[in-house]
């Protein structure tokens, strides 16, 4: 490391420990309740989706859902004039799911001759912080949606998507509310979309799985559709093949870009969603529990026998259904689709 990099790193460690009010933040510290919080907006403002869903702190590592979110109908009348009177009537009635947040680590490494390259720009410490943040914060959503373990040890190459790290939203479904999870047509194990499969087309798939929903939700105005890509390629597919000769007809396609409403919702596309998945929910119904006074961190600490500065970091988190009942999704595995004249 080149002596001004030097000089500009303790100058970075120094405003974090200020940020922190700590001596050294090399050394693991602990986060505040109020730098958590700082922590969780930061998190929010650099992802569109997780901007959406809930990233909320909260004080026991176990516990059960708060079950954030309104359902069934609360508007009604009494006659009070005589012996009637008005009554309450509970605004969260559905099943709870249990949580529990589980140790998470996000440790990076930057060599001394990355930080040199870039030492004489302006923004030197911006960039040292946010050079893997945007990629841990798109992990985190990864998690949500391909996790179905906690391991002690995890393995990156068997499971690339993070299938051991912590059990995400699909998981929830699977052992909270199974009756939710379509995991077969006529074909065991296997979910057909495309012509002679269980479902003609995404429409229609999508309209299935909404049908899982409680019967409170279904009809619920913030649910929406996320879709895999390789589903809306498919679909988009389809409709080239069978309208792409007509000028006009491949044009509406260009200008909807396809992905618009499936099955009578809004449909997403969400970066880090299994390719072949259906979940039928509402963005205020996914929430990242993260318990306070679990985060930690040290920064910047340098190792010559690396040539390299390391940043460790860990939080207990948890992901959570608030409402099982106000999800539901399709088993992605098991998708198969029409192509070539197989099912693939």
């Amino acid at each position: 490391m080149n002596e001004a990099t030097r000089i500009l790193l303790g100058a970075y460690t120094q405003a974090v420990a200020k940020q922190y009010g700590i001596g050294d933040a090399t050394e693991k510290f602990s986060v505040t309740p109020a730098a958590t919080q700082r922590i969780i907006e930061q998190i929010r403002e650099n992802n569109w989706f997780l901007k959406k869903i809930n990233i909320i702190p909260v004080s026991n590592q176990k516990g059960e859902a708060l079950g954030l979110g309104v359902t069934g109908m609360i508007a009604g009348r009494t006659d009070t004039s005589g012996d009637g009177e008005r009554k309450t009537k509970s605004v969260f009635n559905l099943k709870a799911m249990p949580y529990l947040c589980e140790q998470v680590d996000f440790d990076t490494h930057m060599l001394y001759r990355q930080l040199d390259a870039f030492a004489h720009l302006k923004n030197f410490n911006s960039i040292i912080s946010n050079q893997t943040r945007e990629q841990i914060d798109a992990n985190k959503i990864t998690i949500g949606f391909y996790g179905e373990s906690c391991e002690a040890n995890t393995n990156a190459i068997t499971s690339p998507n993070g299938e051991d790290v912590c059990e995400g939203w699909f998981q929830a479904l699977r052992k909270h509310n199974p009756k939710a999870m379509l995991k077969e047509g006529k074909t065991a194990d296997e979910i057909r979309i495309g012509e002679g499969g269980d479902f003609i087309n995404l429409d229609l798939a999508v309209m299935n799985v909404r049908g899982l929903l409680h019967d409170a939700c279904e009809n619920a105005s913030d649910v929406i559709a996320i879709i895999g890509s390789d589903l809306l390629a498919y679909e988009k597919a389809k409709f080239y093949a069978k309208n792409g000769n007509t000028p006009s007809e491949k044009a509406k396609i260009e200008e909807t870009q396809v992905i618009g409403t499936y099955g009578g919702l809004p449909a997403v596309s969400v970066p880090g969603f299994p390719p072949s998945g259906i979940l039928v929910t509402s963005y205020k119904n996914l929430s990242i529990y993260i318990q306070e006074g679990s985060i930690r961190r040290s920064v910047g600490k340098k190792n010559d026998a690396k040539n390299r500065i390391e940043n460790f970091e860990s939080m207990n988190m948890a992901y959570v259904v608030e409402q099982l009942d106000k999800a539901a999704a399709i088993e992605f595995d098991n998708v198969k689709l029409w192509i070539d004249g197989a099912w693939v």
